[in-house]
């Protein structure tokens, strides 16, 4: 057991239970804190089975001249699984066209699978650098997307279907009949302006999406071509591919062209399964030194969960103060944690979501934010009435708050709240790294007040995906100083 000094305070670190003798609780998590957990550990005794079975097939569903394709049965997984051909490093400053044709015979509920470039770095649900397209299988039937990721993970995409929305077309889907589709893509940079053009046509429809200028700064770099799963939990789908032509220079696959197969040919069990939170206590070190840390699976969902210390009740009339370290090992994009204080009343209670109702009584950092941005370490507070800020800009300058990548990276963090004084509301600090900014709590607010029991890590109550994410070295406010 290490023990820490912090001011005139010697504070055990090993657990947090009494609280009468200090107002900071320091915890590096040599042994299990025995933390309350609220449906944070939900995986099943029963899990599903994963089976890549894709990669060159002497077939003929995609409708080449010859027999020959590559293709077969790709499930959606975590893990990833690949087949591809390496190519000359190619990025987002340069033009990239790609054509071929593709073929369904088969689709889960809830599968897909990626045709496109990428990097063999590349990870994650919306993969960072890529650019490609998606078949999205839903039972029978499938949508085709076309999407990009860069270095960041900030992405972008359109439907081939008519309007915004797949679930609102009037466009209907494609069936999985084994039907031959043609399609191309065109990505085309614009040196005047600095932002580029996706377009994608399959069979007799086009479509055109416009790549925003800081996307395009952020950029993307590529040196694979071919199939990769969706990376998150989901069902098998049966596809095939043949006939590409890639800028300019033909592919077919009459004979096997000996891609790279990486995961593509194999079986096991899933661990991640959507939407099913496995997160508390672990007796790992992805934030470095000795092995006990506190993190792990947190998916968004509407349900509620959490893995907290308790604490004495506070409020928003006193000074509040955490730090310590954390890493993010994973992230798809629509995902997010909440890190910092809350009420376990109001979030075990809590049974809508988030977009028609806020969490009340809520006040730390959220790490959350648009695909097109990537997850935005910033601010964040809800009063008792659900009155919450947690703006992704600061409202004064435009600046964006720290974007954090799941590349697994140490980072030091600290949230600072002090309640109204000199200034009119009260104030919350948070730094990240060498990076600081401020959120203003208004003396609206602060008047209507907020309230908290807990402290720790809790879900964002909006269907989503998962991150995993971990905390140490943790010291917070525990009681209210006198």
């Amino acid at each position: 057991m290490r023990r820490c000094v912090t001011g005139f305070l010697l504070i055990v670190c090993s657990s947090v239970g009494a609280f009468e003798a200090e107002s900071l609780s320091l915890l590096t998590f040599d042994v299990n804190p025995k933390w309350e957990g609220y449906r944070n550990r939900l995986l099943p005794e029963s899990r599903p089975s994963v089976r890549q079975n894709f990669g060159y097939q002497s077939t003929n569903h995609a409708g080449g001249e010859r027999s020959g394709e590559i293709g077969g049965t790709i499930q959606r997984s975590t893990t990833p699984a690949r087949y591809s051909m390496p190519i000359n490093e190619r990025t987002l400053d340069e033009p990239l066209h790609v054509s071929g044709s593709f073929a369904v015979t088969r689709a889960g509920g809830g599968s897909g699978v990626m045709c496109g470039w990428f990097h063999e770095d590349s990870q994650g649900w919306r993969t960072s650098n890529s650019l490609g397209f998606r078949l999205d299988g839903n039972g029978g039937k499938y949508w085709v997307f076309y999407e990009y990721g860069t270095r960041n993970r900030r992405t972008g995409g359109g439907g081939a279907f008519e309007g915004e929305r797949y679930q609102t077309t009037p466009t209907p889907p494609f069936l999985a009949d084994g039907t031959t589709h043609h399609w191309s893509l065109t990505y085309t940079p614009h040196a005047d302006t600095e932002d580029a053009t996706i377009r994608f046509s399959i069979d007799d429809r086009g479509y055109e999406l416009d790549v925003p200028v800081e996307h395009r700064r952020d950029g993307a770099t590529f040196n694979r071509f071919g199939l990769w799963n969706v990376e998150t939990g989901g069902d098998t789908l049966d596809a095939y591919f043949d006939d590409f032509t890639i800028n300019g220079h033909r592919v077919s696959f009459d004979d096997d062209p000996d891609w790279i197969g990486e995961g593509n040919q194999t079986e096991f069990v899933e661990s991640i399964i959507r939407p099913y939170h496995n997160f508390g206590f672990s007796r790992t070190s992805f934030t470095g030194g000795e092995p006990g840390e506190i993190g792990g699976i947190i998916f968004r969902d509407e349900q509620p969960s959490y893995y907290a210390a308790k604490t004495q009740r506070l409020s928003l009339e006193h000074p509040l103060e955490a730090s310590g370290t954390l890493a993010i090992c994973s992230a798809g994009a629509d995902s997010g944690v909440m890190l910092g204080w809350f009420d376990s009343e109001s979030k075990q209670s809590k049974s809508t979501p988030a977009h028609e109702a806020r969490l009340p009584n809520v006040l730390g950092v959220m790490i959350e934010g648009p695909s097109r941005i990537g997850h935005v370490f910033r601010a964040a507070y809800s009063t008792a009435t659900g009155q919450a800020r947690a703006p992704i800009y600061n409202p004064h300058t435009d600046k964006l708050r720290p974007v954090i990548l799941p590349d697994r990276a140490v980072h030091r963090w600290a949230i600072k709240y002090v309640p109204p004084g000199e200034q009119d509301g009260g104030r919350i600090t948070v730094t990240f790294d060498d990076d600081s900014h401020v959120l203003d709590v208004s003396p609206e607010d602060v008047q209507d007040g907020a309230t908290f029991d807990r402290f720790g890590l809790f879900n964002i109550q909006s269907g989503g995906h998962h991150v995993e994410v971990y905390v140490d070295e943790l010291s917070f406010t525990a009681e209210q100083s006198i």
